[in-house]
């Protein structure tokens, strides 16, 4: 079928004339960089930065932060009250590198809880070095990846090289897919056979297990998969619940880490079931994502109930990892299509991929009304409102972008999520405690606990004030942006990571234009 193609063509066409018209003015503008290689200093030394530490306390600085390797040695307050202080033999510290971060920011690393890396071919070629450069370059030092679609085996190398600093990627957590009934049908569907896929998942290396539609939503089941996982010690159980019979009830009382999404916590608040046309057809994406836009508002006839669910969730520790950057085409489908990165970062490939397709999952959007765009859009607010009220009432939050989904760009989604939950009503302070502390908390990385002497080296250093305006953090922004990843102690170049991404899309561009030509 050519016609996706031909009409991506178009739509990159126009945005490479934009990009070729921007690129003189950029040159000069553009931070200078010999490598997008992250190198490791035995002694680095960030100044004059201004520190939001991720543990939900204000900014504070200047400060100068000294690491030593791939730990926090020191944090030191340099403003002109704290100097006077320290006496005349005083001297600031020094290191094998020093960043100058004067009128920048400097946050934990931010950890996407619901990241689906692409396979190395897949897609046309947006594989996973053009994903990991996009996390990177915003920030994003870890990733939960929530199904192991680019094949555990590759991940697990990944991790090893990057733990080596020879690759350019960041931490990896590996949440194993189970069984789905579209996919494999074999294993999984009793308790006994659970467990043994579960001890199966471990020896194969997975961190974790990801539970979407299919057998593993059976009650009993959900049970068997989260007993054994902690009884093997494994980091959790992501669910993604969609419509089954397992509610957010269910799943929290059966002992599930995380809720991803938010399917099945309102579906707890009603009554039987929602009320789905006669002709629903779960597996219709068209009738699943448009029925979904309604479900909120009929939860949100028994208010009282909604919050009963959240305070279950809350008293057995579940985590609720919202991901609602990746529903918002549904409330204005043409913003979306029409957001201004696509041009210079979104993959040709991954353009065809969104496109209305009914082969490919949440491409659905070929009949989408103003009707549902108008529900969406009252799903939304409904749904943050409890969002915020899970938050308000102890409820751990995390941040994903469930990117490589319909118009979900790495990294770019993940700083959409940031701007979300702001929306809802939370505070930035609290919202990059969500991204950061939050994440490491709900992912048992101890030495992950916020900009705190003591704690591992993942910092972004951001060139602009985010609890301002998080917009400084997308990579798109000339003369703003992350400005330095840390990860591990191992320094990158943000925009140096951007633009081989950049220089990625270019290419592919080129190519799927040439191919067009051809046609023709």
């Amino acid at each position: 079928m050519r016609r996706p193609v031909i009409v991506v063509a178009a739509i990159l066409a126009l945005g490479s004339l934009w990009y070729e018209a921007l690129a003189s003015s950029r040159a000069s503008s553009q931070p200078t960089a010999q490598t997008a290689a992250g190198h490791q200093y035995g002694r680095l030394v960030i100044r004059d930065a201004t520190l939001v530490n991720g543990r939900g306390t204000p900014a504070e600085g200047p400060v100068d932060i000294v690491i030593d390797k791939d730990v926090i040695q020191d944090i030191i307050p340099v403003d002109a009250v704290s100097i006077a202080n320290y006496g005349r033999d005083w001297t600031r510290p020094g290191g094998d590198r020093v960043i100058d971060a004067k009128g920048m920011y400097v946050l934990p690393g931010l950890v996407d809880m619901h990241a689906h890396i692409p396979g190395g071919g897949t897609r046309g070629g947006a594989g996973w070095d053009y994903s990991y450069k996009l996390w990177l370059g915003h920030g994003v030092t870890t990733l939960r990846d929530a199904g192991n679609g680019a094949g555990i085996e590759n991940l697990r190398e990944h991790r090893r090289l990057g733990e080596e600093n020879k690759m350019t990627v960041p931490r990896l957590v590996l949440y194993q897919r189970w069984p789905n009934v579209s996919r494999q049908r074999v294993d999984g569907h009793s308790p006994e056979t659970a467990r043994a896929l579960v001890r199966k998942f471990k020896e194969m290396g997975a961190d974790g297990v990801k539970v979407s539609k299919g057998p593993g939503h059976f009650p009993d089941v959900i049970a068997a998969i989260c007993d054994e996982v902690k009884k093997l010690g494994m980091n959790g159980v992501a669910v993604d619940l969609k419509v089954s019979e397992t509610d957010a009830v269910v799943a929290s009382n059966a002992g599930v880490s995380t809720i991803e999404h938010w399917y099945g916590v309102p579906d707890a608040a009603i009554p039987g079931t929602q009320h789905f046309p006669s002709d629903y057809n779960y597996w219709d994406e068209d009738d699943r994502f448009r029925w979904a836009g309604h479900l909120w508002k009929e939860a949100e006839q028994r208010p009282e109930e909604i919050l009963k669910v959240l305070d279950l969730m809350i008293k057995n520790g579940t985590v609720w990892d919202p991901t609602m950057v990746i529903y918002e085409a549904n409330r204005d489908l043409a913003r979306i299509q029409g957001m201004p990165w696509h041009a210079r970062y979104s993959h040709p490939s991954l353009l065809e991929h969104w496109a209305p397709n009914p082969s490919n999952h949440g491409s659905y959007h070929h009949d989408w009304k103003t009707s549902d765009e108008i529900a969406w859009t009252e799903n939304f607010q409904i749904w943050m409102k409890y969002v915020k009220a899970f938050f308000d009432r102890g409820g751990t939050l995390t941040v994903g972008s469930d990117a490589g989904a319909a118009y979900g760009l790495y990294g770019f989604s993940t700083i959409r999520e940031l701007e979300v939950l702001q929306q809802a009503g939370i505070h930035p302070i609290d919202v990059i405690k969500i991204a950061t502390w939050n994440a490491t908390k709900a992912l048992g990385l101890k030495t992950h606990c916020g900009v705190r002497i003591g704690c591992a080296a993942d910092l972004a250093v951001v060139n602009g004030n985010p609890l301002d305006n998080f917009k400084v953090m997308y990579g798109n922004r000339e003369g703003q942006g992350v400005r330095w990843t840390i990860k591990a102690g191992v320094v990158f170049d943000a925009p140096a990571l951007l633009r081989e991404a950049e220089e990625e899309v270019r290419r592919a561009n080129s190519s799927t234009k040439s191919e067009v030509r051809r046609l023709k």
